[in-house]
């Protein structure tokens, strides 16, 4: 594991928020033993003006700098992170290629660096230091290589073009010029290796985890046979197999179906609202996640398949199996990990079918080895792993 090291971490997310983000919680491993800076990705002037939903409430007095930018955040393990508040900078996304848009971008980039330098210096983490920069291409492109920085490391955790409208404008060509900056390039799956392998120098996969310890609040170590409660953790979005879903409302109708977590699709809401046998609970804290897998019989993960989600490792599964709930789920990525704990359909039929065994099939067994899969899947086995990937890219660079 990575000691006394500096690591800047410049995120394309905040590091509060209603969902478990893989980035966040490597940093919070990572803390134990080193000094971490975690950069949150800057709201607009626009966001200023109309708010952002999911994001906290800007705080005007770090926006004008009557408040310091940098706050500390003490993690479950005894670290400590040094979380900036960056300035705010203007809305370029919706531009198109051109001079506004190379301008307007490089002066977000040049106020960002200035306001990181300073952040480094105050904090004496000038030395020997790790540029981290997670799935933010653009002001990777920007910044990257201007810390006098040891080793600059892209982390992907999902597929650009599958993003949000204000990212894949411009993210693809943004992150392939990324990929040949930085010295390594890690992904949370085999189908993102596939997909990044090529433009980069170095490619490693270190793979999504789970809270083992918050999570397993929800283990029951016998299934309820007294109602039928299948749920689903996560985004409510395109990525989700509608024929599927409705396929299981309609055939299981004394079986209740809850959807907990944002919602980014309103054609998937309005889909959803339709049933008298689901019920739509929107985005909760991971603290309250728990409550809600112990009332469910058990988990699926209905993606579609095609290749914006063949790059994904959803962190559900691993939750999930920390309840020690049994799974279903579509074949839409690399699933060997979960070989035969898991059921693993893309047929409509088929998803009924396995749903309905795994349900009358549970047992204690079964629930104490699901747990038991979760817990070699921890964010700790997983920081441990991408401080062995920055040692050997160090050690190629010496």
């Amino acid at each position: 594991m990575l000691k006394n090291r500096n690591i800047l971490c410049i995120s394309g997310t905040e590091w509060n928020g209603n969902y478990i983000k893989a980035v966040v919680e490597l940093m919070k491993v990572l803390s134990v033993g080193n000094r971490v800076l975690f950069v949150e990705n800057a709201y607009t002037y626009k966001d200023a003006l109309l708010g952002v939903n999911n994001k906290d409430k800007i705080d005007f007095k770090k926006v004008f700098g009557l408040r310091s930018r940098i706050r500390q955040v003490q993690t479950e393990g005894g670290g400590v992170v040094h979380v900036l508040f960056p300035p705010l900078v203007f809305p370029v996304s919706f531009l198109p290629e051109g001079a506004l848009y190379s301008n307007l971008l490089k002066f977000n980039g040049w106020l960002l660096r200035r306001t990181v330098k300073k952040a480094l210096k105050r904090l004496h983490m000038q030395e020997e230091l790790i540029n981290f920069t997670s799935f933010n291409p653009g002001m990777g492109v920007m910044t990257g290589r201007k810390f006098n920085e040891k080793t600059l490391i892209y982390h992907c955790y999902d597929e650009i073009k599958g993003a949000a409208a204000w990212l894949s404008r411009h993210g693809l060509r943004l992150e392939a010029l990324f990929m040949k900056m930085a010295d390594a390039v890690i992904v949370t799956s085999q189908g993102l290796y596939e997909s990044k392998k090529d433009g980069s120098k170095q490619c490693y996969i270190v793979k999504n985890a789970v809270k083992v310890d918050l999570f397993k609040k929800g283990f029951k170590s016998e299934p309820d046979t007294s109602k039928t409660i299948v749920g689903y953790v996560g985004t409510i979005d395109e990525r989700s197999n509608y024929d599927i879903l409705e396929h299981l409302f309609t055939h299981m109708p004394d079986a209740q179906f809850v959807f907990v977590g944002r919602i980014l699709s309103e054609r998937g809401l309005n889909i959803l609202k339709k049933y008298p046998n689901v019920k739509v609970e929107g985005a909760k804290r991971p603290e309250e996640l728990p409550a809600y897998l112990q009332t469910f019989s058990a988990g699926i993960i209905p993606f579609v398949k095609d290749d914006l989600t063949s790059g994904i490792y959803p962190m559900k599964i691993n939750e999930y199996l920390a309840a020690g709930l049994p799974v279903v789920s579509t074949n839409f990525g690399d699933m060997s990990d979960f070989a035969g704990l898991v059921k693993i359909t893309d047929e409509k039929e088929d998803f009924l079918n396995a749903l309905k065994e795994e349900i009358a099939q549970d047992n204690a067994a079964k629930r104490a080895s699901r747990l038991k899969m979760a817990e070699s899947n921890t964010w700790e086995k997983r920081a441990g792993e991408l401080s062995d990937v920055i040692e050997r890219v160090e050690a190629g660079l010496q």
